[in-house]
């Protein structure tokens, strides 16, 4: 367990001791064999060349940055939550994340800095998060980011509230619907004169959204240590 990280009580422990919660404090405290697989296929490919931005870190100066991976837990059911960002943030503008963002001077650590950063754009209290563990570091390469990615899991009666001038909306996907064969695609798109094909997790609903990128490549990192394993078709 990382030093700093908050343990479970056995006694009137909000978090839930059922067969689910203790799935995923055991999965995230382990190392994923195959993270880079898992991180590489989620980057776009480059239809005309074949080429795809690499999101393990480099041996060069970057950005440090963190973020929270938030899962709500009530009994056998866990939602995993996300925001969509500002279309006028300087990073990553309009996409859906995690909370998070750079380090900051009077951070600890980085696991401060991801719950910071979670308090100030979900009013999400650090006293509220039982911090489970940590993905592998992710690069991301238009910003220039190292990014550590911290597990948590919050009560059922976690109330989330956005920060209207960083976060444009809340919202939570279930295990069961992000692990369902038909939510895992690859998709075309067309940015800048150019085709890709992009690996997403596409969810259904009322606002259909297409989870890709970064965020979808830390989500699959936490899928896969429970067994998924759709990312290799």
């Amino acid at each position: 367990m990382i030093s700093g990280m908050n343990e479970p009580h056995e006694k009137d422990d909000p978090y839930g001791r059922g067969h689910l919660a203790d799935q995923l404090r055991e999965a995230v405290s382990r190392p994923l064999e195959e993270w880079r697989e898992v991180y590489e296929g989620f980057s776009p490919v480059d239809l005309e060349s074949g080429e795809r931005r690499s999101r393990v870190p480099p041996g060069v100066a970057s950005r440090r940055a963190a973020v929270l991976v938030p899962i709500l837990v009530e009994g056998e059911d866990a939602r995993v939550v996300y925001t969509v960002r500002k279309d006028d943030l300087a990073d990553h503008a309009g996409q859906i994340s995690f909370p998070g963002g750079s380090i900051e001077s009077a951070d600890g650590s980085l696991l401060e800095t991801a719950l910071r950063e979670a308090e100030e754009e979900i009013d999400l209290r650090p006293e509220l998060v039982e911090v489970v563990g940590e993905l592998e570091e992710m690069y991301i390469p238009p910003s220039n980011f190292r990014v550590s990615p911290f597990v948590g899991l919050l009560p059922p009666e976690a109330e989330l509230v956005l920060a209207p001038d960083e976060v444009e909306e809340i919202f939570t996907v279930s295990l069961a619907t992000l692990t369902a064969q038909k939510t895992f695609r690859k998709v075309l798109w067309h940015r800048d004169g150019r085709d890709y094909e992009v690996p997403v997790f596409a969810i259904g609903g009322p606002v259909p959204r297409n989870i890709w990128g970064a965020t979808a490549a830390m989500t699959a990192a936490l899928l896969a240590r429970m067994g998924w394993r759709e990312y290799r078709r």
